[in-house]
């Protein structure tokens, strides 16, 4: 209940902050696909952990005013996880294991316009992400000549993973009328330990870089900053 609690409150902060600047200003919605690449490792006390390559796809929403600032939610699925080494007592070596953590993952971005119009609009943005585990997975891994199958741990890792984000986000015309490509680059760290049993304190550090196509939604006002 105190997790569901602090989500909400901070999706709460979220909403509000966004809506102070929108009070007064032209707004518009865009939406669209976005595609692209996790770096994922943990973070923590656990020793030898290396980055791993991961999948992330899904879909945004993006209000933004045509002054400086926006607020976008994103519905993305996420492969995150991590590659660590630990010491086989069978064979005597040392092996790397792989551990995947795939998430439904719900971004919530403040986002600020370096520009107020164009067709050109960079921006900085920061804010919570919610991830809801849909599975956990154990990759193959070969000892002593024999390879063994992906192993299904879902119930050793925690249901609901709360990270704070940051990145930048570059736009630039695309095939059609109010259509643009998305350049997205984000770090996410998570705030909670993933495992449930506490033997190690992991937390997901993720860097993600996507490629996104947006379409203008609705009405487009002119920016009360052009003349």
């Amino acid at each position: 209940m105190t997790r569901t609690k602090t989500v909400g409150s901070w999706l709460a902060v979220a909403l509000l902050c966004a809506s102070m600047p929108f009070a007064t200003a032209q707004q518009r919605f865009s939406a669209g696909p976005r595609v692209g690449a996790n770096l994922s490792s943990f973070a923590g006390n656990a020793m030898g952990n290396q980055y791993r390559p991961g999948l992330t796809a899904g879909l945004f929403v993006m209000y933004s005013s045509l002054n400086h600032f926006g607020i976008s939610v994103d519905a993305l699925y996420s492969q995150m996880g991590a590659n660590y080494s630990a010491f086989d007592a069978l064979s005597q070596t040392s092996i790397t294991y792989k551990q995947r953590l795939t998430y439904i993952e719900v971004p919530v971005a403040l986002r600020y316009f370096l520009t107020n119009s164009g067709t050109f609009r960079p921006n900085l943005f920061v804010g919570p992400s919610l991830g809801f585990l849909v599975k956990g997975e154990s990759l193959p891994v070969e000892r002593l000549g024999v390879q063994f199958p992906t192993i299904d741990n879902t119930s050793s890792f925690r249901p609901l993973d709360l990270g704070l984000m940051a990145g930048f986000q570059l736009n630039f015309p695309g095939f059609g009328e109010r259509q643009r490509f998305l350049i997205d680059g984000r770090y996410r760290y998570g705030l909670n330990d993933v495992r449930k049993d506490n033997t190690t304190n992991s937390h997901n550090s993720t860097f993600t870089l996507t490629l996104g196509y947006g379409f203008g939604v609705g009405p487009e006002y002119r920016s009360r900053y052009q003349k």
